[in-house]
């Protein structure tokens, strides 16, 4: 009896490791999409600004499943480079391709998107990558990592 109870505690252990609250993600900055809400969506401008002026810069965009799991998505400026990572092991509901996956972009760009039946918002997308991760469209050579609607 004693084994089955280290066992269902090691387990919530282990499970409990391998989250990322909204309010962790918060507290350390995150810009943060999903059920939670969209907070410090303003990160975002201040990044392409330090883009657009060579200077390093580092964000990171945690969206919430509908089920609560996190999916965490780096993007850091160094070089002339944007190094992409996009991280969705913790998703349990990610089906057999998630995972951890890493990638190098020469681009971040904004496309508005107006008109009928569509929300108005703002697109945050990469570009010029040499491999396509995460979210994207299967016939666009663009990985999309940001909506903010207005």
């Amino acid at each position: 009896m004693k084994f089955i109870y280290l066992l269902l505690l090691f387990a919530l252990f282990l499970t409990g490791c391998n989250s990322y609250s909204a309010e962790e993600a918060k507290k350390n900055g995150d810009i943060i999409t999903g059920p939670p809400g969209e907070i410090n969506f303003e990160k975002i401008d201040k990044f392409i600004e330090d883009i657009e002026n060579d200077h390093e810069s580092k964000i990171r965009i945690t969206s919430y499943s509908e089920e609560g799991d996190p999916i965490l998505n780096d993007i850091v400026y160094k070089n002339g480079v944007i190094e992409y990572t996009y991280d969705s092991s913790r998703d349990k509901h990610g089906g057999k391709d998630k995972g951890k996956y890493k990638t190098q972009c020469k681009k971040i760009e904004t496309r508005e998107i107006t008109g009928e039946g569509e929300k108005d918002r703002t697109e945050y997308i990469l570009t010029e990558c040499k491999k396509i991760i995460g979210i994207h469209d299967s016939d666009k050579e663009e990985i999309f990592i940001l909506s903010k609607w207005k």
